[in-house]
């Protein structure tokens, strides 16, 4: 039963984010402190005036829970002397946000007034949840345009490769706009998947648009979704299969909701004045090389810091726990290097054999939605001269598993696909077990 199927992925899923809840201690995922001010300061804007004032009593109480917490020991430094009063003492490691995109922190502070925490930490956990519950859905929506696009089987293996990923299950307990995005890209999979299967333009194009807006306005690393939305219709009138205009009540359901997040994600954007405006605009179009990357740096520099950025990009996209800080054993990152070599090369492979035609399509929306974001995490971030993390690719790691799936079996004929699935799956269950008995227990359980 695909149901059955469906619910055993996601209980894997839950219960390895459940762990990472009970073991990873409060702040140990990427820049939580200051999206946690942000989201505080929304939902009690009477402590600090407005969300744009800065709150010093709130910075104080969050590096005190740091220190309580450990996070100076984590990160490998000793904790300052004297310690910090507010972020601003520590540009190094904590920068404030300044005017950023809203949808996420209207959402967690929405949480906080329904549920009223009593503490600083209780506020905490109750957006770690939240940020489960995004995850959650994330992997409904993998496996629903996984299904669309290859069947059952693919599905599962794609969904259950996705649960197993270790570092996607860190994220997905994080306070972070972060995952939001994920959800938004693995809507607008979903939603290409519907379209290229032949649904109705206007009820897949609707929560599509929705998707790509929300992540849009949800984090800058979400601009490539927009791209996405764009190319996606293009990729299904490649294929003949881009479905009819027929509007449908539900469709038209779709495309109303799709119009009215529009309105709202405009009063949003607008509402944060046209200075965020102008900021945002010259972020997403600026392509200024960084401080490794200008023109008197030497082809060497220029070589060393790509090897760098890749390398870096590429492991933490599987298991570099805490602030970059915990990295998973080389001989555990050179498997799934060797792993996803052979999966790239088996896509390329496997899309000519005429026993996978009817994937091909598939197969080329997921690479394109793949190397757009790729593209878009280099453009971001290594042309500014920032290290790569690999948790600017989550947002297609359902299209990305995908292809990770049917490019290792494609190196084996049909029949023994049933032996190749299980080999799979049991060498990306030992690395996962690997991971949190070699990286994470040994990190955080003391």
């Amino acid at each position: 039963s695909p149901r059955r199927v469906l619910a055993l992925i996601v209980t894997v899923f839950v219960l390895r984010a459940l762990l990472a809840i009970a073991i990873v201690p409060p702040w140990q995922n990427p820049d939580e402190p200051q999206h946690f001010a942000w989201v505080h300061s929304v939902a009690h804007p009477a402590e600090s005036g407005s969300p744009e004032q800065i709150d010093l009593g709130l910075e104080r109480g969050i590096l005190r829970s740091m220190s309580a917490h450990g996070w100076w020991r984590h990160y490998d430094e000793p904790e300052p002397t004297p310690f910090p009063e507010d972020f601003s003492e520590i540009p190094v490691h904590i920068f404030r946000l300044e005017n950023p995109p809203r949808i996420y922190y209207f959402l967690g502070a929405a949480g906080l007034v329904l549920a009223s925490p009593d503490s600083l930490v209780a506020e905490y956990y109750l957006l770690r949840w939240m940020a489960l519950a995004l995850a959650v859905a994330t992997v409904l929506c993998i496996w629903a345009g996984a299904r669309r696009l290859f069947g059952v089987q693919v599905a599962a293996g794609a969904t259950l490769l996705t649960a197993l990923h270790p570092q996607f299950v860190l994220m997905s307990t994080a306070v972070n706009p972060d995952v939001l995005v994920y959800f938004c890209g693995a809507v607008v999979w979903w939603q290409g998947a519907r379209l290229l299967t032949g649904d109705s333009v206007v009820a897949s194009m609707g929560p599509m648009l929705c998707a790509s807006v929300v992540g849009f306005f949800a984090k800058r690393s979400g601009a490539s979704l927009v791209l996405m939305l764009l190319v996606v219709p293009v990729l299904a009138g490649r294929f003949g299969r881009l479905g009819t205009l027929r509007v449908t009540r539900r469709s038209a359901s779709g495309l109303v909701g799709g119009v009215a997040l529009v309105g709202l994600g405009t009063i949003f954007w607008v509402g944060q004045g046209v200075s965020w405006l102008t900021e945002y605009g010259a972020y997403l179009t600026s392509l200024r090389m960084g401080p490794f990357l200008n023109s008197e740096s030497s082809g060497l520099e220029w070589w060393t810091f790509f090897q760098r950025f890749s390398v870096g990009l590429f492991d933490s996209s599987w298991l570099v726990a805490g602030w970059l800080r915990y990295p998973a054993p080389a001989s555990w990152l050179l498997i799934v290097r060797l792993l996803t070599a052979g999966a790239v090369v088996g896509c390329l492979i496997g899309a000519r054999r005429p026993g996978m035609v009817q994937w091909r399509a598939g197969l080329a929306l997921a690479g394109v939605l793949v190397v757009i974001q790729v593209a878009a995490v280099y453009g971001g971030l290594y042309a500014r001269g920032f290290d790569g993390q690999g948790r600017f690719l989550f947002s297609v790691i359902g299209p990305f598993m995908v292809l990770f799936w049917v490019g290792i079996h494609s190196w084996w004929p049909r029949r023994a696909w049933p032996v190749v699935s299980a080999g799979l799956l049991s060498v990306m269950f030992a690395l996962d077990i690997a991971g949190w008995l070699g990286v994470l227990v040994p990190a955080y359980a003391r």
